[in-house]
């Protein structure tokens, strides 16, 4: 079940708050980039993958504009990465960085092809026609989707008992909200409010105030 639920909000959170400019989006991907991305490569790969990790030093010092021109420059080389992973991992940044939003759409539904029940991306799918300023009911239509996912996830006898289960309940709720029902606010003040595990509530708090403080 944590495949199906985690990912949510970690995707959520990440991508509505970091992607709404080249600036924000290089944050983004400069947080995803420190998760453990090599482990065994080719070492034509790992050269790739090397190069590709020394170009943040220029979104460290500020230099944005620097740091935007070497990921375009260091796409071609990434797009010929063997491990496929690790090379849609990295495409994907580097589309998000350099806001090539029709390129991300691409990979994104070629993935989801693959996967057509990964609520990760899902959602991505759906920040993605956000970030593209496409009509709000296709976008609307779009999390009402990923909710109905996750219901059928929630609605598992053998995920009960799940400890992400709570979160998967909230995810559900931010869901639909983001699909437009504006009942679900409260629904989620609602749920937080009624969280006994402190830290749980604490991360749901959080999350929350991600999405309506900023």
């Amino acid at each position: 079940m944590k495949k199906y639920l985690t990912p949510f909000i970690l995707s959520t959170v990440g991508l509505i708050s970091a992607c709404s400019n080249a600036t924000d989006s290089a944050k983004n991907v400069e947080k995803a980039s420190s998760e453990p991305v090599v482990k065994a490569v080719s070492a034509e790969d790992q050269k790739i993958i090397d190069k590709y990790e020394s170009y943040f030093k220029y979104y460290r010092e500020g230099n944005f504009e620097e740091f935007q021109k070497k990921m375009i420059e260091v796409l071609p080389e990434v797009s010929k990465i063997s491990d496929k992973k690790k090379r849609e991992f990295m495409q994907m940044n580097i589309y998000m960085t350099l806001q090539k939003y029709e390129e991300a759409q691409a990979l994104n539904d070629k993935q989801l092809a693959e996967k057509p029940n990964d609520t990760a991306r899902l959602t991505f799918r759906c920040q993605l026609l956000t970030l593209q300023k496409k009509e709000s009911t296709l976008i609307n239509k779009c999390y009402d989707n990923v909710a109905d996912v996750l219901k059928v996830e929630l609605d598992k006898p053998e995920n009960k008992t799940n400890p992400d289960y709570k979160i998967g309940e909230f995810s559900y709720l931010f869901a639909k909200y983001k699909a437009g029902h504006a009942e679900y606010k409260q629904k989620m003040q609602e749920y937080i409010a009624e969280t006994k595990d402190e830290k749980l509530k604490a991360s749901l708090t959080s999350l929350y105030n991600v999405e309506f403080e900023n």
